[in-house]
């Protein structure tokens, strides 16, 4: 019986880990932006999100910095447009 207890009182205290959320903030700034190889005028004013991430770990896993670009392709009016734009992020695990 008492065996048994121990067992019990085990898999309670497993099941009710810590669990924290933690806050990814992030600011963007855009670097460059461009159509079809022609430079375009960029906004360079940087702008801040939060989002809320669970289960993460103290290294910071999915509140990454670093570059991202963006390209996309579209047609009007029997015209091609490629743009593509970077942008810069700096991420902070609170």
């Amino acid at each position: 019986m008492k065996k048994m207890l121990i067992l019990a009182a085990a898999i309670v205290v497993s099941m009710s880990s810590c669990k924290k959320d933690r806050t990814c903030t992030c600011t963007v700034t855009a670097v460059s932006s461009t159509v079809n190889g022609a430079t375009q005028t960029i906004d360079p004013t940087p702008y801040t999100y939060k989002r809320s991430l669970t289960k993460v770990s103290k290294t910071g896993a999915h509140c990454n910095s670093g570059e991202q670009t963006d390209t996309n392709v579209s047609t009007s009016g029997g015209t091609s447009y490629t743009s593509v734009d970077v942008y810069k992020m700096d991420c902070t695990l609170e």
